[in-house]
């Protein structure tokens, strides 16, 4: 997954969260869901803080030769 599609996860679940049409039992589910979808979210962009801080390091030294923060962000 990109960030790019994590961006669009966490959007669609932020619209989910604003809907007052949601019973209180399926407001405490997708409550539920966000909480997982945030952890996860948590975890994945302290990965790319850590690859992007490994690849900064690497250019400024002139050894990157493949960047793997670019295939996380997507194009």
């Amino acid at each position: 997954m990109t960030l790019v599609e994590l961006h669009k996860i966490m959007g669609d679940r932020i619209k989910t969260t604003l809907r007052e049409d949601l019973t209180t039992e399926q407001r405490e589910i997708e409550n539920e869901q966000s909480k997982i979808i945030i952890g996860i979210a948590k975890q994945m962009i302290n990965n790319g803080k850590l690859i992007l801080d490994y690849e900064k390091s690497m250019a400024q030294a002139k050894n990157l030769e493949h960047s793997v923060l670019k295939d996380m962000i997507g194009d």
